[in-house]
């Protein structure tokens, strides 16, 4: 395909964030070109967990039911200190169309948006960098450059939209401040076949022992996703094996082991932090852009995807003459952003906990707590994305 000169919007970032903009904006008659510098789509899992909220977003770009299909649905949380389970939190209490949240890895989350885009004759142009980006009076004017160094085309666009991950090129030409603190930790993070299994298969489970916090979910494909912090002392090696994870397994004293090698393993680390602004005039940001956070509770794909779902109505919105909806869109993603990004924290901090006095005072508080129904109910709306919605907005 060829790029064109002039578009109303510009999406810089071809991730879940990315593509859900580009579609409802196609839905909405908003002409808009994507583009990316990878020449493919992920490949990895990466995020693998599609809350309620996001299921629901997925309706409206209508994929939600083949999502379902594909994914594996996990209708509750556990929390548990080795083999003692201290709480399980049910997803069954929300009220709605999906009281259930999906296992489905990031790849297969991106190749059914590629698909709805294509239906609405749009695609991803790949292989493309946004190397520099100005405001006019009438939008901005942005330079894309081939990756192979072949070519570069300007495009005139009455908006751009910085859906391009952390390191965003589109934030830094916009002037946008952002600062994120590191954890100290090293995560490790694998998708392997593991025999017993961990936990029910329609559960997510989050074990906390003396060693690290550890966690498990199941995939569609059978294997299941482990996500862990490093024990004291140790590194985790750059893609951990099946025999670094059964023994971070016995030293947990989780009862599993390894069936097979990881289908992909990573080590990382993570930050958390939130952009000064998430608008600079007609420059405008989305998902891990705008934000990044601890991996807890699973929030990052489904606040970029939502972030992404408001900007596009308000967009469409405005540029049909529908009011200044757009005016909305930084102050109340930018403090969704903020809740996430304080509450992941603390479940983190809270995680990480190391002196035995207080790990017994975490779990005893835990295991009253998590068992209350009120308190179960609001736990389970803030973990769905519900309450932060732009669909509830």
């Amino acid at each position: 395909m060829t790029i064109p000169s002039d578009v109303d919007v510009l999406i810089v970032g071809a991730g879940p964030t990315g593509l859900t903009a580009a579609i409802r904006l196609a839905q909405r008659g908003v002409r808009a070109t994507i583009v990316d510098s990878a020449p493919h789509p992920a490949r990895e899992s990466r995020a693998a967990l599609v809350h309620a909220a996001t299921i629901e977003i997925m309706e409206r770009l209508g994929v939600a039911e083949e999502a379902v299909r594909r994914g594996r649905r996990v209708n509750a949380v556990s929390i548990s200190a080795s083999t003692r389970v201290l709480a399980r939190i049910p997803f069954d209490s929300l009220e709605g169309p999906y009281p259930f949240a999906l296992g489905l890895p990031q790849d297969a989350t991106e190749e059914l948006l590629i698909e709805r885009l294509a239906t609405l004759g749009a695609a991803v142009e790949r292989g493309w960098r946004v190397d520099m980006l100005q405001q006019t009076p009438a939008g901005c004017r942005s330079v894309a450059a081939a990756t192979d160094g072949t070519d570069s085309r300007v495009i005139v666009s009455r908006y751009v939209v910085g859906a391009d991950g952390h390191d965003s090129m589109v934030r830094a030409q916009a002037g946008i401040a952002f600062a994120a603190r590191r954890y100290h930790e090293d995560f490790l993070l694998a998708d392997l076949p593991l025999d017993p299994p961990p936990s029910p298969e329609d559960e997510a489970r989050i074990t906390l022992s003396p060693d690290g916090v550890t966690v498990f979910g199941a995939l569609p494909s059978g294997n299941h996703r482990v996500i862990g912090t490093a024990s004291p002392g140790h590194e985790v090696p750059s893609h951990p094996d099946a025999a670094y994870l059964d023994a971070l397994f016995a030293a947990r004293g989780i009862p599993t082991r390894a069936e097979g090698e990881p289908a992909w393993s990573s080590r990382f680390r993570i930050a958390h932090g939130v952009a000064e602004r998430m608008r600079a005039g007609a420059v405008l940001l989305c998902g891990d852009a705008a934000h990044v956070h601890s991996p807890a509770a699973g929030q990052g794909m489904n606040t970029g995807i939502a972030d992404a779902y408001d900007l596009a109505e308000r967009i469409a919105d405005h540029l049909q003459g529908r009011g200044d909806a757009l005016d909305g869109y930084e102050p109340g993603r930018l403090a969704a952003a903020h809740e996430v990004v304080r509450l992941t924290d603390r479940i983190t901090r809270a995680a990480l906990i190391r002196p035995a006095i207080l790990r017994a005072l975490r779990n005893a508080a835990l295991g009253r707590l998590l068992t209350l129904p009120a308190v179960q109910r609001r736990l389970v709306r803030w973990i769905s994305g519900i309450e932060r919605s732009p669909l509830h907005r």
